[in-house]
């Protein structure tokens, strides 16, 4: 279920609301020869049309659904099937964003720089980057000696 957010984001594009209108008037569906396929990907990650067989088709209810899932959380549109896709360079959601990473450590453990690794890759690939602004933000912290990382006083006491 999208947010309302991700679909006006979707339809902000000239190109890609027109092709949007295209597959809602075909009675039986657009046939794929006839779409683009850079707008449509961003049209089906949106989750405003699907793939049926080899003709594309609107998804029935899609606002519905969306206007009724309440309040947007300000990180749905960093991620996309659980992996961070965008950073934000700063503010609030990259604030959100990092607080919500570091909570993936407990409090008092000590982990390795394979365990942070581990833990990070899974959100995101530039797992290094993450690690950085985690320490950088006083989320993560890492030992004198670089061996360890934790939440900030774990961490301190290692070293």
């Amino acid at each position: 279920m999208a947010a309302p957010e991700a679909l006006v984001a979707a339809l902000s594009d000239p190109e890609r609301l027109l092709l949007f209108a295209r597959i809602c008037a075909a009675p039986e569906g657009l046939p794929a020869g006839e779409v683009p396929a850079k707008p449509v990907r961003r049209l089906t990650g949106a989750g405003l049309v699907v793939a049926d067989g080899d003709r594309y088709r609107p998804v029935p209810g899609v606002f519905r659904e969306a206007l009724a899932k309440g309040p947007a959380d300000p990180l749905d549109g960093l991620f996309r099937h659980g992996r961070l896709v965008t950073i934000p360079h700063s503010g609030k959601r990259r604030q959100l964003l990092l607080a919500t990473l570091a909570e993936r450590f407990e409090p008092g453990r000590l982990y390795t720089e394979q365990d942070v690794r581990e833990k990070l890759v899974m959100v995101h690939d530039d797992h290094a980057t993450l690690r950085r602004y985690l320490i950088d933000e006083g989320l993560l912290q890492r030992s004198n000696d670089g061996g360890a990382y934790g939440r900030p006083s774990e961490a301190r006491a290692a070293g």
